[in-house]
């Protein structure tokens, strides 16, 4: 009889908490890989959340700049096996209007498939030493 007294108090104190328990539950849940009480502790664990959301739009930029940086070093360095510099040769690439491929599909070239990385500065080469 005892036990079932306690049992209907802790369902009880659940029921009426509702919205809020859910709302801690889903924090908490958010917080699972943080430090210290940050994990366990509500209040913490809001703080540490959107600092955390904030990292992540932080770094979703810093991702875009470094990949970019990555893609420029990997042109520069196919590009001086041809006896260009990087700023020379996307100078000719922007006057030879080949737009097709860009520093993405360059840098992948130059590190992958050195021959086509070749044809492609051939290409740019020939189409600006034509152009007037």
């Amino acid at each position: 009889m005892l036990l079932d007294q306690k049992q209907q108090i802790t369902v009880t104190n659940l029921q009426s908490r509702g919205m809020a328990s859910k709302k801690h539950r889903a924090v908490l849940r958010q917080s699972k890989g943080f430090r210290g009480r940050a994990n366990r502790c509500f209040t913490l664990a809001i703080g540490r959340l959107e600092k955390s959301w904030q990292y992540a739009y932080r770094d979703r930029k810093v991702k875009k700049r470094d990949m970019r940086r990555l893609w420029i070093e990997r042109i520069n360095a196919g590009v001086r096996q041809h006896g260009l510099s990087y700023s020379v040769f996307m100078n000719k690439w922007r006057k030879s209007g080949v737009f097709d491929v860009d520093r993405k599909i360059m840098a992948d070239l130059a590190m992958n498939e050195p021959f086509s990385f070749k044809a492609l500065v051939d290409v740019i080469k020939m189409k600006t030493s034509a152009a007037p």
